[in-house]
Formats: structure tokens, C-alpha cells, sequence
């Protein structure tokens, strides 16, 4: 395809970052040509919009001369105006699997760093060649229309819960990368060009180098890249519509769990009865990553009317009622309390316990309910929890020698808040849920105490 007709048009790319105004930004920089190109149109419309920064350099250290290439990427930001931060990856390597290590580094270095900052965004430099290949490294794997669906330019960086409220943005999706070379040529800049990127050794390079020999047969890549965006498009209705469904047969409980209507979901299309209970499956867990595998064995096992244990949740029936609670053997992963440690984390001003729990102050004592109850707590108050949840409740304890189960005692919402509502919306919708379904899961909730 000759260059000349690959359009690019920096401001169309500006015009994507105008809604940032204002706000920090982390900018990942490699010094490579798409994220070089993204940090000169972001520095000059950051200028323009008096907006803060902070492009950042991850040295993985796996060549020779990876130190002088982030120096190269550095000296890149200095004279875009905007001094970047370099993060080594130092220590031990995988001996397999080495790039999906560095891009775990890589996410978690963006994540700390945001935090820091206080930013809600990091933007990075893929290009509509980058989702070419992703589509048909998943093609040849046998990936179904969810996967084949991709990047969007809009997702949630993919690490809960420390990348809580955190989204990846890619402006340059739309660009292909022959073309920003090109642009960068009539800039008079140069850029690096990283040899790992010729290293047959690695899938995406071996995919990436058939795709170049095909297109050059005259094969379309922008049609690729097309299926990949009507794929995304087509997902997106589907998961509009199991919002709706969800919203209609799944009602979030104050302690923890989700009371499904059977008949509802199993009256659905089968694709969007799964997306909704994969959706309860995350509010239960705590982990919002997509688990159509699992969803599918919980929908079968509905459609059967039999309880079933699946990816750290339980299904069971309770007082003719179908319920989906987390499986208190995947909470601690043994019988006693000692695991419980293995589930605090701290993000920004909270501490977030199973991935699923928001408590605010991040010294609180959190054990299991168990079965031998405190004093003030009787079996009768949890007469509407099943019994398979009611061991793996959390037990808060203040300093003052007093407890509270979140959701069940009076005054616990002090204490902690259940992250359901933001579970259901990040596996169903990623960052962009419709407006007002978050605020409608929340008025479910309380209620779903009644």
C-alpha cells in the first residue's frame, strides 16, 4: 500500500485528548516510532492546554544497550518539554514467557506511578497495526468473537485493584504505523527501532512479519483491523443488553452476595445470560477480568438446578431462591484465619479486602465470620444469607474492641463498602458504563436487604 495514502492527521489525534484537559497523564514512552509520535502530539496539545505530563521509560534491562535507549527516549521528552521518569526492571527474569513478565511490569511501574500523581489516565502508542496482529495471533488460536474484538481506544488497565479507577487510552489506534514513520521523517525526528522486534522467537513478531508479507501480496490490513472494530461493536450491544437483563434478574445483596431470578437469565439468549452471570460471577469474586468459560458452567448448572462451585463463587439454592456467594474455601485457601493477611491490599486511602471489599481505615483487624459467632450476632441474623456464604463473611474489628459484619450490622457501611456495583460495571462495560447503571445497581442493593 503506498504511503501517500495512509492518512494521519495529528490534530484529529489532539482533538481525542481534549476531554484530558487539565487532569495528569502518564504517557508510556519507548523512543520506538508510535509512542515517540504520541508523546509529540500530546506535548504540543498539553502546552496548549496547560495539562500535566509525565511520560515514563521502562528499561527491562534484557539488552546490552537498553540503558542508552532510555536515555535516547529521555533526552526525546526533555526537548518535547516534558522530563520523563525511568523505571528499571531489575532482578531475576523469567527464563519463559519474558514478554508478558515485562508487560505485567509495565502495567503495575504505570499504575504506581498514576497513583502517585494522582492520574486517571494513561495513555499509550498502539497502533491500528498492533490490532491487526493482536486479531489474528487470536484468530489463529481459535479465539471466539469475544476475543477477536480486541483493543478499543478506551479500557480499564487490566490490574485489579491497584489499577482501580485507572483507564489506558490509545489515540493512535486508528493510525498505521508506516504512516507515523512517515510523519516523523518530515519532522526531522528520528527514532529507535528495537531489535527484539525482528526476533522470530516471539509470536507477535512471527505474526507481525506474515501480515507484512501478505499485505505486500495485497492483502488489506485496514480490513482486518475493520473486523476487529465491527467485532467490538457487535460485543458492545450484546453487553448493553445483558446490562439490562442484569438489571431486571440479578439484585446485588448488602453482605456480599447476588440473588439471581433463574427464569429471567435462563430465558435470555444463552451468549447474554452468560455475560450476566459472568457479570454477578465478578461482583461475588472480586476479580472483574472476563470468565466466559466459567459463566458457561454456572449457566448450565442454573439451567440443571444444580449448586455448583466455579472460579472461587458458589450457586446454591436458599429458601427457593437462587443465589450466587463467594466460595469460602477460595477466600482463605485453607480452614483457619492466618491466609487473611494474603487478602489486604492497600490502594490510595483504602484497604481493599478479596478484591471486593473497600474499608477505610486501612489498620482494621479483618477475620472470618466463621462459625462460632461474636457476641451480639446470632444465626438468626443471617436468616437471608445461604449457609455455604455465611463462614466466608468478613469480621471487622476496631480498635475498641468492637466488630461489624459489612452489610449485615448496624453501622457497618462506616466500616467498608462492598465493590459490586463497580465489579459488574468493569466486566460488562469496562471504564464506560451507560449512564446511571451504576447508581441503579447501588439503589438495587439496599434494596436487596429487604
Amino acid at each position: 500500500m503506498p504511503l501517500d495514502s495512509l492518512d494521519f492527521d495529528p490534530g484529529l489525534v489532539a482533538e481525542k485528548l481534549r476531554p484530558l484537559a487539565g487532569q495528569p497523564l502518564v504517557l508510556g514512552l519507548s523512543g520506538g516510532g508510535d509512542s515517540l509520535a504520541l508523546l509529540l502530539i500530546a506535548a504540543e496539545w498539553a502546552k496548549r492546554s496547560n495539562t500535566p505530563l509525565v511520560p515514563v521509560i521502562i528499561d527491562h534491562g534484557l539488552r546490552a544497550d537498553s540503558a542508552d535507549d532510555a536515555r535516547f527516549a529521555a533526552d526525546q521528552a526533555d526537548r518535547a518539554g516534558f522530563p520523563a521518569r525511568i523505571v528499571c526492571w531489575s532482578g531475576d527474569k523469567p527464563q519463559t514467557g519474558i514478554q508478558a513478565a515485562a508487560r505485567q511490569f509495565r502495567l503495575h511501574t504505570f499504575t504506581a506511578i498514576a497513583a502517585q500523581l494522582g492520574a486517571q489516565t494513561v495513555l499509550l502508542g498502539h497502533t491500528q497495526d498492533d490490532q491487526a496482529e493482536t486479531l489474528w495471533m487470536r484468530l489463529q488460536s481459535g479465539g471466539d468473537g469475544d476475543a477477536l474484538s480486541v483493543m478499543g481506544e478506551r479500557s480499564p488497565l487490566p490490574l485489579w485493584p491497584d489499577g482501580r479507577g485507572i483507564s489506558l487510552m490509545r489515540p493512535l489506534l486508528d493510525a498505521r504505523r508506516a504512516r507515523l514513520r512517515q510523519w516523523l521523517v518530515s519532522k526531522r525526528q528520528s527514532w529507535l527501532d528495537d531489535p527484539s522486534n525482528e526476533n522470530a522467537a516471539f509470536t507477535r513478531v512471527r505474526n507481525r512479519q506474515t501480515l507484512m508479507r501478505l499485505e505486500d501480496e495485497g492483502f488489506d490490513i485496514d480490513r482486518l483491523a475493520g473486523l476487529a472494530d465491527a467485532l467490538r461493536s457487535e460485543r458492545l450491544q450484546k453487553q448493553r443488553r445483558a446490562g439490562q437483563i442484569f438489571q431486571q434478574s440479578a439484585t446485588l445483596q448488602p453482605w456480599g452476595g447476588v440473588h439471581l431470578q433463574r427464569h429471567q437469565i435462563l430465558s435470555a439468549p444463552s451468549d447474554i445470560g452468560e455475560y450476566v452471570i459472568d457479570a454477578a460471577r465478578a461482583a461475588v469474586s472480586g476479580d472483574p477480568a472476563p470468565r466466559r468459560d466459567s459463566a458457561q458452567r454456572l449457566r448450565a448448572a442454573l439451567a440443571a438446578q444444580n449448586p455448583a462451585t466455579v472460579a472461587g463463587v458458589a450457586l446454591t439454592r436458599h429458601t427457593e431462591d437462587w443465589f450466587l456467594v463467594r466460595d469460602p474455601g477460595a477466600v482463605t485457601g485453607r480452614a483457619d484465619n492466618s491466609a487473611q493477611l494474603d487478602l489486604r491490599k492497600r490502594v490510595a486511602d483504602n484497604l481493599i479486602w478479596d478484591g471486593r471489599l473497600a474499608v477505610r481505615d486501612v489498620n482494621t483487624d479483618i477475620t472470618l465470620l466463621g462459625k462460632a459467632y461474636p457476641a451480639g450476632l446470632s444465626s438468626s441474623d443471617l436468616d437471608h444469607v445461604p449457609a455455604i456464604a455465611r463462614p466466608g463473611l468478613p469480621l471487622l474489628h476496631d480498635a475498641r474492641g468492637g466488630f461489624s459484619v459489612p452489610g449485615l450490622t448496624i453501622g457497618s457501611g462506616k466500616d467498608g463498602r462492598w465493590l459490586a456495583d463497580e465489579l459488574v460495571c468493569r466486566n460488562l462495560f469496562g471504564d464506560q458504563p451507560p449512564a446511571g447503571f451504576r447508581t441503579q445497581l447501588r439503589e438495587q442493593t439496599a434494596q436487596g436487604s429487604h
